[in-house]
């Protein structure tokens, strides 16, 4: 028969193969437990690997040839041997011959002390097959992904692997995750602040031993029963896998194989995955639980001591190509703090959030956005460039900004790979109203009456104005933008005037038509989008 390698992993920096560990075969089970004169073997061809343990209880009306099962002849289904058997020795038994199933004789006082052995080295070899065949796995894949969904197939139930910041690293996905609640967890990618400190206070969590072994866990938000599982690193704890129990009841089988994958994904993030290892500065800290949720009164014990600029921004650093997590922790994240000195970050939403302090400037210079806009290309990144602020209790509020600021980039196809939010800010507001449509109803109606001609008369009146506008009503500038001449552009404006009857010299009037414009490019730009979806 076949042989696993039970492969360990030593000193963090190879893979060692040790000896070979054989799969359960008929014959190795006989030979460990027949240290004494109990047993007698009648048949041994060891024809199926032995997978699981049974006692006959009278009931089988079919046997598992992988199994091997132990009991009493007079309990077999019309005298009909399994695969693998061990039978009480009776004259009946020993009567048996020309057999064509593997068989051995105990004596009765030992039936129950064979049992125990034979299930003890089947859990045995189990575990150290599983492990071998995860850590195969991790070798081949170089990846977490892999072995979270070959260990959930195991299991029978989904698993979310998450650090010990309560953050979802990985998850399988070859079942579906039917709580509510750790359904909006994986959506997120972290559990909320308040979910954090509610389980770290529960007691079967406050009181767990600093091991791999198992723990049963329900939680007010949830009933559905979960099994945990720390992962240890260097003797640390470094995460949690989680398994839900939502396909299968927890069993025995998942008490004993939960430790397995623990363990099994703690040796492959120390050897391929270090990135994905806890390394929280107390800045750190502070910043992601701001992220997550954490009130002013919460995180106050955490400001004692840290000092901060008088002006800060936030920043949010997205891939605009997917580089994955360990490039932007190993490579982005230490570029960006030499670019920009005394840069504090996190990671969050599978990009950086980070915390810029400005000292004593009150927003970023021109030369330093320019920098970072360098950066962005080279790099491959989006960056949202957030208002400033003065108190770091506001530091979530304002990376939502430079969020934001992405995703109006995104709506508005700008070209751009780097946005401050107080040049988009009006366009959040109105990505902010639900109905989009309902704003075109805002817009002056002179740019209707504008377009309108145009399409008529082949005109560009439409566009003349919004020029003007941007070059705040100079009429020399505008005309050298329009590549006109001055008298070109003062007819245009009086037809214009005259076309609308509108007064260009009011301010209010000025204000609410270029407001009209952008309602216009954003909406304009909205259809776009989801014609091109």
């Amino acid at each position: 028969m076949g042989t696993i390698y039970e492969i360990k992993l030593t000193n963090c920096a190879e893979y060692t193969i040790l000896e070979p560990v054989m799969v359960m075969l008929f014959s190795k089970i006989i030979k460990q437990i027949s240290g004494q004169e109990f047993l007698k073997i009648i048949k041994c061809t060891d024809m199926f690997e032995i997978s699981d343990v049974l006692l006959i209880d009278g009931f089988q009306t079919n046997y598992i040839n992988n199994v091997l099962y132990f009991g009493y002849y007079e309990q077999l289904a019309e005298g009909c041997l399994p695969a693998q058997c061990i039978l009480v020795k009776t004259e009946k038994t020993l009567a048996l011959k020309n057999i064509s199933t593997d068989l051995a004789l105990v004596n009765q006082e030992a039936l129950f002390f064979c049992v125990n052995a034979a299930k003890a080295m089947v859990e045995g070899a189990r575990s150290k097959g599983f492990y071998a065949e995860l850590i195969n796995c991790a070798i081949r894949t170089q990846d977490i992904n892999p072995i979270m969904n070959l260990a959930a197939s195991k299991l029978g139930n989904p698993l979310i692997l998450l650090d010990e910041n309560f953050k979802v690293l990985s998850y399988s996905n070859v079942f579906l995750i039917k709580d509510s609640l750790w359904a909006q967890i994986i959506q997120l990618g972290y559990c909320n602040y308040e979910f954090v400190t509610a389980v770290s206070e529960m007691e079967v969590v406050k009181n767990a031993a600093l091991t791999p072994e198992p723990t049963v866990v329900t939680c007010s938000g949830s009933a559905l029963r979960k099994l945990s599982s720390k992962i240890l690193c260097n003797g640390r704890s470094t995460g949690t896998v989680l398994m839900l129990e939502t396909e299968m009841p927890i069993s025995s089988k998942h008490m004993e194989l939960l430790p397995v994958i623990s363990a099994a994904i703690g040796d492959t993030i120390q050897r391929y995955l270090t990135y994905l290892l806890p390394n929280n500065t107390l800045h750190q800290k502070l910043l992601y639980d701001l992220l997550i949720g954490a009130s002013s009164e919460e995180i106050a014990p955490q400001i004692v001591g840290l000092k901060f600029s008088p002006y800060l921004c936030a920043l949010c650093v997205q891939h605009a190509q997917r580089l994955g997590q360990q490039y932007l922790k190993e490579q982005v994240a230490e570029k960006m703090v030499k670019l920009l000195p005394d840069t504090r970050f996190t990671f969050h939403e599978g990009g950086i959030a980070a915390l810029v302090s400005l000292g004593d400037q009150c927003r970023l210079s021109e030369e330093q956005i320019a920098v970072l806009d360098d950066f962005s290309k080279k790099e491959h990144l989006r960056i949202g460039i957030s208002n400033t602020f003065f108190r770091i209790e506001n530091f979530a509020k304002y990376y939502a900004q430079a969020r934001r600021t992405l995703e109006i980039l995104h709506y508005l196809q700008a070209g751009r790979n780097v946005g401050c939010y107080e040049k988009f800010s009006f366009y959040d507001l109105l990505n902010s109203v639900e109905n989009f449509k309902s704003l075109e109803e805002y817009c002056h109606p002179a740019l209707i009456i504008l377009r309108e001609y145009d399409r008529a008369n082949n005109t560009e009146f439409y566009y003349t104005l919004c020029v003007y506008l941007e070059c705040a009503c100079s009429i020399k500038l505008t005309a050298e933008k329009l590549f006109i001449h001055r008298n070109s552009l003062t007819y245009r404006l009086e037809r214009i005037q005259k076309l609308t009857q509108v007064d260009l010299a009011d301010d209010n009037i000025r204000f609410l038509l270029v407001m009209s414009y952008r309602i216009d490019y954003f909406c304009g730009e909205i259809k776009k989008k989801q014609t091109q979806s």
